[in-house]
């Protein structure tokens, strides 16, 4: 089972809508087949697992780090796939929220297999947290990263920013867009630093949607990412009223736009993330700038916080991480807990989650 996730973990932030998935079949104590969700989320892990097994498959046991599918889509359901190839054991790790009407586990013991649940239920629950937050919550995991001084500043009083954090520290944040489904900024970012929001690790092959909130369109035509826009990779969230020339210019551009209401000038970052949600996306990260990755704190909508430290201090006239909470009581205050710390160089990652 733990191939299973390490393999299903390779396809995070590859595979939206669809949960990642990794399967390894064993018969006789080798793998005679073994796969994880494959782009874009087809064919599942199973199928492809079965189909490298082959005949083999007779008298296996499947180990799948989520309750095989029992829905006809694009592709029939894994669950008779199961049956036809003719396996005697699934092992799953945890249930599908989005299968809870077709009780797949179910069916499979009506056939005769043997079927055991809940092995690294832990580790699978948290591997596809995302998608589950999008079928319970209709709304995508939110993860926000930092990289700041020690005393929590983005930039020096001047603004300069490049480069606060050293190259394993950029490197490891490289790494977490590749996890993701989408990287998004505040317009701000966009108009400060001109960022291509892109992952550039050696041999990757595969690149997150790049959003950005713009209620009024206000990124340049000869911005980095209206440039590289194409095939709708590049989204603007914008007001539901905005100037037709500059829409016009941006979709002509291959950029996708994303009209949502405001309240009082700003968006509702639960309603943002509902339409997000709507377009498939289960994994967003969030980058910046301070405005809003605020505003997602403010709303108790960041499930996860990456804060990368690097060991220089700003001062007080630097520019902070944050802007007003609006808190007054501590009990009002946004509350983590330390999941995971490591050293990058000189440089410190913690990673924190949201308490409750």
């Amino acid at each position: 089972m733990r191939q299973a996730i390490e393999l299903a973990a390779q396809g995070l932030g590859r595979v939206a809508p669809n949960p990642s998935v990794g399967c390894v079949i064993v018969k006789n104590g080798k793998i005679i087949g073994h796969a994880r969700s494959a782009d874009g989320g087809r064919p599942h892990a199973e199928t492809q697992a079965l189909a490298m097994a082959g005949k083999a498959a007779q008298g296996a046991t499947v180990y799948a780090t989520l309750e095989p599918c029992g829905h006809f889509g694009k592709t029939p359901p894994c669950v008779d796939a199961l049956i036809t190839a003719g396996v005697v054991r699934v092992v799953a790790a945890c249930r599908d929220p989005y299968q809870k009407n077709n009780r797949c586990l179910e069916k499979l013991q009506a056939a005769g297999i043997e079927v055991t649940l809940g092995v690294c239920e832990k580790e699978a629950l948290a591997l596809n947290e995302g998608f589950f937050k999008r079928v319970e919550l209709n709304r995508p995991l939110v993860t926000a990263k930092l990289a700041t001084t020690l005393d929590g500043r983005i930039a020096t009083r001047t603004g300069e920013s490049k480069w606060i954090t050293g190259e394993q520290a950029r490197a490891k944040a490289h790494e977490f867009r590749a996890s993701h489904d989408a990287v998004l900024v505040g317009v701000g970012t966009v108009l400060a630093d001109d960022p291509m929001l892109d992952v550039r690790l050696p041999g990757h092959d595969f690149q997150p949607l790049r959003i950005v909130i713009d209620r009024a369109l206000k990124t340049p035509a000869d911005s980095r990412l209206v440039k590289s826009a194409a095939n709708e990779n590049v989204w603007f969230i914008c007001g539901e009223k905005t100037d037709a020339e500059k829409r016009k210019r941006l979709e002509g551009a291959g950029a996708k736009l994303l009209p949502l209401e405001t309240q009082n000038g700003m968006f509702n970052p639960a309603a943002l993330l509902g339409l997000l949600a709507e377009q498939g996306l289960t994994r967003l990260l969030v980058e910046g700038g301070g405005v809003t990755i605020t505003n997602f704190l403010k709303a108790k909508l960041v499930d996860r916080l990456l804060w990368f430290r690097a060991p220089k201090l700003a001062g007080g006239d630097g520019l902070p991480a944050f802007h007003s909470l609006g808190v007054e009581t501590m009990a009002a205050m946004p509350e983590f807990t330390l999941e995971d710390r490591m050293a990058l160089g000189d440089d410190f990652l913690e990673i924190w989650r949201l308490k409750g």
